[in-house]
């Protein structure tokens, strides 16, 4: 996220939206918006303290994703070395025959993203408790990756990039330096079926700008935009209270779309509803958080 960030700053164009890859190498393609459209940024006066959070949420998401990929990789019969943290990217590119330093086009991508997204379901536990819980124990997670325990805590536990150095596991410390992350199921089916859901959005939100146009095109942007706050709350439960009731608020104003976005979130609209959407909706969700406080940090 933070190389994204760095690159949409150095990169961007304020009349487009920007598509970044980072994969074989850094690019970036400005893409054009529907004419029309605007775009709010707001911010929900909540803070989240990585330093205190990062073991239950940034650094979890990140074990769990890359566990994820290589149980994906082998459902698919794609190689990966004993010791290799293969990314989904990846795998995907794997998937399709890609070669080293080969970059796929945006249709063979999309087209590979839509049939390794189809597999997902051999991450879904073989049995799922009656309350819909899809997460997996760390027993459960290490036979399904393939690896031995000391092997599987070697490759995702104990980086040595300055990142992971432990883990913490029904209260039980691994590590005598740092605890780094701290679960007791790991999702790996919920943040693996976002990630790859979530990189098509983006290819179908590139693709609606450059060939769509008016209010379809918006209305199309809008639903793009909700599905990814959905996933994001739900999939890969990354928003809070105060994001959620900021999107449901900007969607009854009349936005086309909300989602969270970074430090903030934003959604898209026709400029006519811009000032009753300022004074009205937001004004009154803003004026309770004032009344509280400084809104609140995320523990």
């Amino acid at each position: 996220m933070e190389r994204m960030d760095q690159a949409a700053s150095v990169i961007s164009d304020a009349s487009s939206a920007l598509y970044i890859s980072f994969f074989p190498m850094l690019k970036a393609t400005a893409v054009p918006l529907p004419s029309g459209s605007v775009f709010v940024c707001a911010n929900s006066l909540v803070v989240s303290d990585k330093a205190v959070t990062a073991k239950r949420n940034y650094n979890l998401r990140v074990v769990e994703t890359l566990v994820g990929a290589r149980i994906l990789a082998r459902a698919l019969g794609i190689s990966v070395n004993e010791k290799e943290r293969v990314t989904l990217r990846e795998v995907v590119g794997r998937f399709l025959g890609e070669r080293e330093g080969q970059e796929l086009s945006i249709d063979a991508l999309q087209a590979g993203l839509e049939r390794v997204e189809k597999e997902v379901e051999v991450l879904r536990p073989e049995v799922v408790s009656d309350d819909g819980e899809l997460g997996v124990t760390m027993k459960e997670m290490i036979v399904m990756s393939g690896l031995s325990e000391q092997g599987f805590h070697d490759v995702y536990l104990s980086w040595v990039e300055g990142k992971f150095i432990g883990i913490a596991l029904h209260s039980v410390f691994i590590s005598k330096k740092s605890l780094i992350v701290e679960a007791t199921l790991f999702q790996l089916y919920k943040r693996v079926k976002h990630v790859l859901a979530e990189a098509l959005r983006v290819l179908q939100f590139r693709q609606t700008c450059f060939e769509a146009s008016g209010t379809a095109a918006l209305e199309r942007l809008g639903h793009l935009m909700n599905e990814s706050q959905t996933s994001c709350a739900e999939l890969f439960q990354c928003s809070c209270p105060e994001l959620n009731e900021l999107t449901r608020l900007a969607r009854e104003a009349g936005a086309y779309g909300s989602r969270l976005t970074g430090i903030c979130f934003f959604f898209t609209f026709s400029s006519s509803f811009l000032m009753v959407l300022l004074r009205c909706r937001m004004g009154r969700m803003y004026s309770v958080t004032c009344r509280r406080g400084q809104g609140r940090v995320i523990h």
